[in-house]
Formats: C-alpha cells, structure tokens, sequence
C-alpha cells in the first residue's frame, strides 16, 4: 500500500490511522530509535483500534461525524499518554516483583534516566579534557530561554555553567555572572557526546552517574552521594 492508495480510503478509516500513529509517536517518543517496522504497525493497530472503537460508539449515540472522530483520535492519545505516564512503569514494576526480568525495556540507560519523572537539582559534566561543567539547577534564575538541563538521547548536553573546574583543579564560581551577565544575556553551554566522559545527576539527595561517552554505554544509577 503507498500513498495513493491511503488517500482513496475512507475518511474515517484515515482518522482511525491518524489517531493510530499520533498516538504512538506521544507513547514512544524519544524512545523509538530501535523499533522495527512490526514494531510500528501493531502499536498504530492497538491505538488506532481504540480510535475506532470509541468512534463507533460515537456513531451508534448518533454523535456528529466529527464529534466522533475527534472523541476517537482523543482516546487514542489520551491512552498513549497513561501508557507512556502510568503504564510502562507499572508493568516494568511487576515484572519485577515477580522476578521475570530487571530490564525496564528502554533502548538504553541513559533514556530511563533521561525518561524518569525526577526534578534534577544540580548536573555535572566531565569533560574528557579533565574540565568538569557545573550546573546548580536549584539556583538559577527564573525565565531562562531554555530548560535547565537538555540532554538528548545521543548524549548531547546543553546546561547553564554556574561553576567551572579546571584540570589543574582551579575553580571558577559563575554566581552573579552566568548564566546571566551584567547586560542581561542568557549564556547556554552546548558539549557534544564526544567531548564527554561522564554525567552526575543529582536528585535530591540521591545522584545518579551515567557515561556517555560512546554510542549506547552507560552506568547504572550508583546510589547517594
């Protein structure tokens, strides 16, 4: 089937896969490198069959054609979304506790930690220079231009350097001057993957340490401290 032939379908069959493939791009996003085209296919099945279930129920209430199209695509991202927010944990959890598995079915430990829904308060980069990068998450200033801390799923990092140690073990404290200066400019840092060594994570009280340096490497969570 190409393009063509999709566009003869009926409009509610285009609605119903729609509602299919936006739904899997919400539940997998940023977590779908590795997926096949199976992969693809049935999980825009399974949502695009709720889609269609909850439109057909729409039609039988005799609901407008578009009340019930839009209610189906709805019910598709809604449930991508509790899969994505709620769902993967839960059986992650279980599976767990029934000792099956320890894996968390995430392409790599980097996404799961990228992926948990934790408040990160302070980030700190080796550099494979021997430079380490500091951001103090807790202390920056409301209404920067971009989110504390990114980091993609390849490793790449940007962060706002609140403290800068050098590799003679010089250290250079920001406070006041970044992440912004006297003439009220933001400055974000950008460190490709190949400039890392390693990531600390902080959480609290917890930290989390990850290396990145390297398609696909990584540690595992190393507890507090």
């Amino acid at each position: 089937m190409n393009v063509n032939d999709l566009v003869q379908l009926p409009f509610e069959i285009q609605a119903v896969l729609a509602a299919g493939y936006l739904a899997y791009r919400l539940a997998t996003a940023g977590l779908d490198r590795s997926h096949r085209a199976t992969d693809v296919i049935f999980q825009v099945f399974v949502y695009g069959t709720i889609s269609y279930l909850v439109h057909n129920a729409g039609k039988e209430a005799a609901l407008p054609l578009p009340v019930s199209v839009t209610a189906g695509i709805g019910s598709a991202l809604l449930a991508a979304a509790l899969w994505r927010a709620l769902g993967k944990q839960a059986v992650v959890w279980v599976l767990r506790k029934m000792k099956v598995t320890r894996e968390n079915f995430a392409p790599s430990t980097l996404d799961s930690i990228i992926d948990a829904r934790l408040k990160w308060t302070y980030l700190s980069v080796d550099l494979v220079d021997d430079r380490r990068l500091e951001c103090n998450i807790t202390a920056l200033p409301k209404g920067l231009p971009f989110q504390a801390a990114d980091v993609d799923t390849e490793g790449n990092i940007a962060l706002y350097v609140t403290r800068l140690v050098r590799a003679n073990g010089e250290i250079e404290d920001f406070d006041g001057e970044r992440p912004v200066d006297q003439y009220g400019r933001a400055h974000i840092t950008y460190v490709p993957k190949s400039s890392i060594r390693s990531v600390r994570i902080s959480f609290g009280t917890a930290t989390c340490q990850a290396s990145v340096a390297g398609a696909g490497s990584g540690e595992l969570p190393s507890g507090p401290g």
